[in-house]
């Protein structure tokens, strides 16, 4: 382990620039592409519409036939309804009563609103119709040209962007059938420890396809840990958020013989595109990551110490098989910590960097009694201010149990004071309140 601590933000970079996953590509039909991330952009294969529709209730008929401003008396010589069908053509001097949607005929430059006219919009079609009009309709007037909504070969979405509803509908509209989309990273997650009772109130999340290994997805209940041993939560509650960021996640346990832990992952690693380790890192005669991977045992993996609070150790290397690993820390929410900051960046649905709010109810001083730039991580919930302001309130507790209610990660920096008593001056980057000593601000990250 160095000496000295690493920023936080600095190892965030060097993860993500030396842990690439490149998901392959797959197409899904349109029924279970709904929230996945597109692989390639998507174009219209055709017009839509693919003939000129009639966007109001009314008749259509040729501009030139009309007086205005003034009444103009037409014969009506058709009806048209929206339905399939050939569409006839509109001859000179007449009108044909036509409907919302309906294909417009040949000929008509307009359709006038059945409330210009003196026609029943709920009766029979009439003979004859009276338009009265107080200036000539433009051309094209309530007639939804070919192509209007989308013309061939139209961008509809491109790469990277996530399949929403509006696409599916339409996608379903332009006939595709199916939307390529990155296949989900394949996770596995390693919780290591012995004192850990890996049973529990649900099971660990087992959507990983294959593995020569049973994981840990279907143990009884254990209500009563044996004196010493703690109830396994890093599992299920990684894998929850893997699969809530779009990964297929796994999770195993072992204990802390190097050994096991090196056959374990050497074993499950050609079904992962990421590996997860909990627990093991520190200086510990037991920490079994570090006998394993690190500076104790083969070298592969990079131990080190972060000006975070909590989740000061982490690591990451690579397995045998080229699989890249990272390693959290042991305790419930260093590794949920770690996961937002360092895990989740690298997956399709990664919200992007933190992001500047204003620091809500004072939740007391912070200096950072071990490291001086140490970046203290807590729980809290983003609320709007009555003059629109965003502002993020820490959540009161100790370790994991403040994000039960929580929906950002806070990124506290030592010398920032609550909102009320700041001053907002513009940082570095011209943004107010970006600089690393910001008054008032804070940085977060949903969760």
């Amino acid at each position: 382990m160095s000496g000295s601590s690493i920023d936080v933000f600095t190892w965030r970079a060097t993860v993500r620039e030396q842990v690439v996953l490149v998901p392959g590509c797959l197409d899904l039909p349109l029924g279970e592409a709904l929230g996945r991330v597109l692989a390639r952009p998507v174009t219209s294969p055709e017009d839509i519409p693919a003939v000129p529709l009639s966007a109001m209730d009314g008749f259509a008929v040729r501009r030139a036939d009309l007086h205005a401003p003034g009444a103009t008396r037409l014969p009506v010589v058709a009806d048209i309804p929206a339905r399939p069908g050939t569409t006839p053509e509109l001859p000179d001097g007449v009108a044909m009563r036509i409907m919302t949607g309906a294909p417009v005929p040949g000929g008509a430059d307009a359709v006038v609103e059945v409330e210009a006219t003196d026609a029943d919009p709920f009766g029979a079609v009439p003979t004859e119709v009276t338009i009265t009009l107080d200036a000539l309709p433009p051309k094209n007037r309530h007639i939804r040209g070919r192509g209007e909504e989308s013309a061939h070969g139209d961008l509809l979405a491109t790469t990277g962007d996530r399949v929403g509803v509006g696409l599916i509908g339409v996608a379903r509209a332009l006939g595709i059938a199916s939307l390529p989309v990155l296949a989900r990273p394949r996770v596995g997650v390693v919780v290591t420890g012995d004192e850990l009772a890996t049973g529990g109130h649900g099971t660990i999340g087992s959507h990983l396809p294959g593995g020569p290994v049973a994981p840990d997805n279907a143990l009884p209940p254990t209500s009563d840990p044996a004196p010493g041993m703690v109830r396994e939560s890093n599992g299920l509650m990684l894998t929850s958020a893997l699969e809530a960021d779009g990964a297929a996640a796994r999770a195993w346990h072992t204990g802390d013989d190097p050994a096991t832990l090196r056959a374990l992952l050497t074993e499950i690693e050609t079904e992962c595109d990421l590996v997860l380790t909990t627990g093991g890192i520190g200086q510990g005669a037991f920490d079994v990551v570090r006998a394993a991977l690190g500076d104790g045992g083969v070298g592969t993996s990079q131990l080190v110490h972060l000006a975070l609070r909590p989740g000061g150790p982490q690591g990451m290397g690579r397995l045998p098989g080229g699989t890249p690993v990272i390693h959290l820390p042991g305790t419930p929410v260093g590794a949920l910590v770690g996961y937002y900051l360092f895990v989740r960046q690298l997956l399709p649905a990664c919200p992007g960097e933190p992001r500047r709010v204003l620091l809500g109810e004072d939740p007391g001083p912070f200096t950072s009694h071990r490291h001086r730039r140490a970046v203290l991580a807590q729980p809290g919930r983003l609320r709007t201010t009555a003059d629109g302001a965003e502002v993020v309130d820490v959540l009161p507790g100790r370790r994991l149990t403040p994000y039960a209610r929580a929906d950002v990660l806070v990124l506290r920096e030592p010398g920032a004071q609550h909102g009320p008593s700041a001053q907002h001056g513009p940082g570095a980057d011209g943004v107010p309140g970006t600089d690393a000593d910001a008054r008032g601000t804070v940085r977060v990250l949903p969760l």
